[in-house]
């Protein structure tokens, strides 16, 4: 049980500690902005992985109809609560471990060698290196970010694409009751407290300190049962997967609303940028919003083009036309289904998109329009079915 003096919003808290008036000011905010300076120095220290790619935030009006889609400003606030939580999480997990009872703990295991090479001949093609073998940490990435800094200072577009692959080069966390770190956040000892009342990882937290600390006087059976806790491992595998198809779920929501969204707009010419290319063709997002629409090989003209599997680029063999990950154009909305989320783009009519001027030669399969189409079946979602879906 909690009592709640004030609640009160993100925006409002920032808008307060920015030069603002708020009547919780002095009482509140500035005290937990001074401490959380103190955990804002722990962090640190610790160089926990520091990706901060944006959050797409969907705004409706009061018939649910949408207003608008853009990616959510990112505050200081957001950071504050963040970090308390983290101290939160870690000293629920201390504490169980202090009085070896059970514990669900967050899990986050270092990239694979495999993960590690793919992005290592990622990064090649951006002339930043990585050494494989070297004891690699969150810092070992949070450095290759400030060596693309200084390569390429006048380039936020290449920052983000590094960033991106930086993060498909992680694991995928979960839920365990044997613990091996969280790689991420450079944590020894890390588990899920905060949100009991939303994650049962969580739950399971608060019932095993009930039993540890004897915070039950009352008897009323709330701590954690013999059978939860021999049946740690199957439970952590489940709540892992309910959780992965949570997320699934968030996505395709968003994406659905950016397709119900961009339905308006067909046919009209939008900034784009590459987020994938394959031997088929390209899938492209609309710049601010999000959203992956293909764009089939064959639609690209009538020369041949070869794909580089390791660059990821597609190559006009007569022009030296290319379409390369990150490449921002312009491109026709041909197609927007918010009931499958899936989007079509089409180059404008007359496009002449200049050839990247850099990168490896381009080798590979390459495609001819006009042959033969040799896409994979799509999916439900416009995108290949072997293709596993982009997201966080």
């Amino acid at each position: 049980m909690i009592r709640v003096r004030a609640n009160i919003p993100y925006e409002q808290a920032q808008a307060a500690m920015d030069g603002g008036e708020h009547p919780w000011k002095a009482e509140a905010l500035e005290p937990l902005w001074a401490c959380w300076q103190l955990l804002s120095k722990a962090r640190a220290k610790r160089d926990p992985l520091e990706l901060n790619l944006p959050e797409r935030r969907v705004v409706l009006d009061a018939e649910g109809r949408i207003l608008s889609v853009a990616p959510r400003e990112p505050l200081d606030a957001h950071r504050v609560i963040e970090d308390y939580m983290i101290s939160a999480n870690v000293a629920a997990a201390k504490a169980l471990e202090a009085k070896k009872q059970p514990v669900m703990y967050r899990v986050h295991e270092p990239p694979s060698r495999e993960k590690l090479a793919a992005l290592k001949d990622y990064l090649e093609t951006f002339n930043v290196p990585l050494a494989l073998g070297q004891v690699v940490t969150p810092e070992t990435f949070n450095r290759i970010l400030d060596r693309v800094d200084i390569i390429y200072p006048d380039s936020d577009e290449t920052r983000v694409l590094i960033t991106e692959q930086i993060l498909r080069s992680q694991m995928q966390a979960y839920y365990a009751p044997v613990n091996a770190g969280h790689f991420g956040l450079a944590l020894g000892s890390y588990a899920h407290f905060t949100s009991p009342i939303r994650r049962y990882a969580d739950l399971l937290v608060h019932r095993s300190l009930v039993g540890a600390y004897h915070l039950d006087p009352a008897r009323r059976e709330t701590s954690l049962t013999g059978t939860e806790a021999e049946r740690m491992t199957p439970i952590g595998e489940l709540i892992s997967a309910c959780e992965r198809r949570a997320m699934e779920a968030e996505r395709e929501t968003v994406d659905r609303y950016v397709a119900a969204f961009l339905a308006t707009k067909v046919g009209e010419i939008l900034e784009t940028r590459i987020t994938g290319v394959m031997d088929f063709g390209f899938f492209a997002t609309v710049e601010g919003l999000g959203g992956d629409g293909l764009v089939p090989v064959s639609t690209l003209g009538v020369e041949r083009f070869h794909f580089d599997e390791k660059a990821r680029t597609l190559t006009g063999a007569e022009t030296g036309e290319q379409y390369r990950v990150g490449q921002r154009l312009e491109l026709r909305l041909a197609e927007a289904n918010p009931i499958s989320a899936a989007l079509r783009f089409e180059l404008p009519e007359g496009a002449n998109h200049l050839p990247f001027r850099g990168g490896r030669p381009s080798s590979g399969r390459h495609n001819k329009a006009g042959g033969k189409d040799r896409r994979p079946t799509a999916n439900k979602r416009g995108r290949p079915a072997n293709i596993r879906h982009r997201g966080r």
